[in-house]
């Protein structure tokens, strides 16, 4: 399990980081959103130990990372694609990391298979590619077999198909009961595999729910609804605060509501109704809601080509 505890990160007058406390639980990918400059890198880092917090503290199953006997055997992390030396051999680097962690050489090769890589063991490091060395680095995290993986933007230099792997493997491994903690500005990619999510803004926390109630909670959620009476219908929507919206000859749109409460209404006027169906916000929609107002590098235009 990791616990944040009124974390805290200032770099001069710079609040990077401000009274984070929260608890990522196991047996769940839990992702971890927020704009440019909100505080994740940092958050991470000082998780990992390679940032001092201001204040507070951030410990893994109760204890801070440097006080973990063999890390790699308790947290598997990628922070940032570039792993090893480029003269150093891809199985090179990966037994170096086994034997400093007493974790059996054995699971080099494994691990090597598992992302991808069980024939480039040989190749020195400075001829992989991005989405090499991001796969890499994800063996690395995955050498000790830890029972909980940081990932910051692990999709980065992946192609469709590691995108679609990646996406597997941390299902899988929450669904094996690891603690999954995992950063992305890919919206879409993060709803299609977190459980949980952590959203902050300029470094204090926006929302910490299950995915669903992010989504239900959005005010771009809205109801299409059916009816030979929709002009009798739209009106008593209307009055009763809602914004619709035509949406086909006899479809509405209604924004912020519920198919309860507008099949109630139609119920109350006899109306009959062909469709009723909610219109689930997607995560980017939630998202921009949460952070509107904790945007520090917003454009102020388009800038076309000459």
């Amino acid at each position: 399990m990791i616990i944040f505890q009124d974390l805290g990160k200032d770099y001069g007058s710079v609040r990077a980081v401000d009274s984070l406390s929260l608890s990522v639980m196991p047996g769940k990918v839990t992702g971890f959103l927020g704009p440019n400059g909100a505080g994740k890198t940092t958050t991470m880092r000082m998780l990992l130990g390679l940032d001092s917090p201001s204040r507070g503290s951030a410990t893994i199953n109760g204890v801070g990372y440097a006080q973990l006997l063999a890390p790699l055997r308790t947290v598997g992390a990628l922070l940032e694609p570039r792993t090893g030396h480029r003269g150093q051999r891809a199985d090179s680097h990966l037994t170096g990391l086994a034997r400093s962690n007493k974790i059996p050489v054995v699971r080099v090769q494994q691990v090597l298979e598992e992302v991808g890589l069980g024939d480039t063991g040989k190749r020195r490091i400075g001829t992989f590619s991005l989405g090499m060395r991001q796969r890499l680095g994800i063996a690395a995290a995955l050498l000790g077999d830890p029972e909980i993986l940081i990932f910051d933007e692990p999709v980065n230099g992946l192609d469709a198909d590691g995108v679609a792997w990646i996406r597997g493997l941390m299902r899988a491994k929450a669904a094996a009961g690891a603690t999954v903690f995992v950063s992305s500005h890919l919206m879409s990619e993060m709803q299609s595999t977190a459980d949980q999510l952590v959203v902050i803004g300029r470094g204090k926390l926006l929302a910490h729910d299950s995915m669903d109630h992010v989504l239900a909670s959005s005010a771009q959620n809205s109801v299409v609804v059916s009816s030979p009476h929709i002009g009798i219908l739209a009106g008593a929507l209307e009055k009763a605060g809602f914004t619709v919206a035509m949406s086909g000859i006899e479809s509405l749109q209604v924004t912020a509501a519920t198919p309860t409460l507008v099949g109630g209404i139609a119920h109350e006027l006899g109306l009959r109704i062909n469709e009723l169906s909610l219109q689930r916000a997607s995560l980017e929609q939630a998202y921009t809601e949460l952070t509107a107002q904790s945007l520090d590098y917003v454009p102020t235009g388009i800038v076309e080509e000459s």
